[in-house]
């Protein structure tokens, strides 16, 4: 059973105001209260936008180094947290469920061998994989299924097929067995946009986008 994972992007942007108004410095008056600063609200980072999960949505990839890191994947079913994607690669069609949660993105059934069109969304979990985990930053880490993952970078410029992506980030997946590992390059707002997986001895295989099909919001 071959299998394929999905996950999706970020657009990092840091506005910095410098504002100067007079070298000579403000006198305080005796008795007279501070105001407190304004209190910013910190806006939580919407997990979904990395992998832009709705019915109609699909992505397709070309593949360098084995018959089957070409493959396509749609997003077929949803209910509630829960999407169902289909992935083909030419030697198997699977249906793979992922839920979207406050924090993370997580892999949570895999079926291989589907070549109808069945709602799995129902179906008992059988697998436990966190594809992305906030906070979105340089040095988050966390481990699952037994291999460790990383965010290596979050201003990363990919270049495949689909055109040229800005502002990456890249998922460092180790696994357990410190063998290979595998980079996920995932851009906000489209998805996967590349994926490297690659051995201790150099033996590599890429899935580069060819191209995507985002559904509007209705």
């Amino acid at each position: 059973m071959q299998k394929n994972k999905a996950a999706l992007s970020l657009a990092a942007v840091f506005i910095i105001a410098s504002v100067l108004s007079s070298c000579t410095p403000a006198v305080k008056t005796p008795g007279t209260p501070e105001t407190p600063e304004a209190q910013v609200p910190v806006t939580k980072d919407d997990i979904s936008l990395y992998y832009p999960l709705k019915v109609g949505n699909e992505w397709i990839y070309d593949g360098e180094g084995n018959e089957y890191a070409s493959y396509t994947q749609k997003v077929t079913y949803s209910k509630d947290n829960k999407f169902q994607v289909m992935i083909d690669n030419g030697g198997t069609r699977s249906a793979n469920i992922y839920a979207v949660k406050d924090d993370a993105l997580v892999h949570t059934y895999i079926e291989g061998e589907v070549y109808d069109e069945k709602n799995v969304l129902d179906m008992e979990e059988n697998f436990d994989e966190t594809i992305i985990k906030l906070p979105i930053e340089v040095g988050n880490k966390w481990v699952s299924s037994e291999n460790s993952y990383e965010i290596i970078d979050i201003n990363a410029s990919v270049t495949v097929p689909a055109g040229t992506f800005q502002d990456c980030i890249v998922i460092k997946e180790v696994y357990k067995d410190k063998t290979a590992y595998r980079n996920y390059y995932i851009k906000k707002g489209v998805g996967l946009v590349k994926s490297e997986y690659k051995t201790n001895d150099g033996f590599t295989v890429s899935s580069l986008l060819k191209s995507y099909k985002l559904v509007d919001e209705q």
